[in-house]
């Protein structure tokens, strides 16, 4: 196989991934799909909203009454993680502690989850 002939299959192969990458990716430019996206309650949203964690410029634009988000800063946030009000530990958080101290679930004969 020649080098341009690699170079093609591989083109083709990115092609195929990026398709399906994006049947999974939700439309980050709309509130339904950043909601969906980061994982968030629509409340958790409107707190982000009204607390500027979502920033006019930054993470969205207005084009009218509708606000158009930008997925590169959307994915950014989600890596970074949101630095707000929020939560410090969860219950799972608390879970996962006393497993990883008192060994709980594998005590009880509850596989791990």
């Amino acid at each position: 196989m020649y080098l341009e002939e690699k170079l093609d299959t591989l083109i083709e192969k990115q092609k195929e991934l990026i398709e399906m990458v994006e049947i999974f990716l939700p439309d980050l430019t709309n509130e339904k799909g950043v909601i969906h996206f980061l994982e968030i309650t629509k409340n958790t949203f409107n707190n982000y909203m009204k607390n500027d964690i979502f920033i006019e410029g930054k993470h969205f634009i207005k084009q009218g009454k509708r606000k158009v988000y930008i997925p590169q800063e959307i994915i950014k946030l989600k890596k970074v993680g949101i630095k707000g009000k929020h939560k410090g530990s969860t219950q799972q958080d608390t879970l996962d502690f006393l497993n990883q101290k008192m060994g709980i679930i594998s005590r009880v004969g509850i596989s791990e989850l």
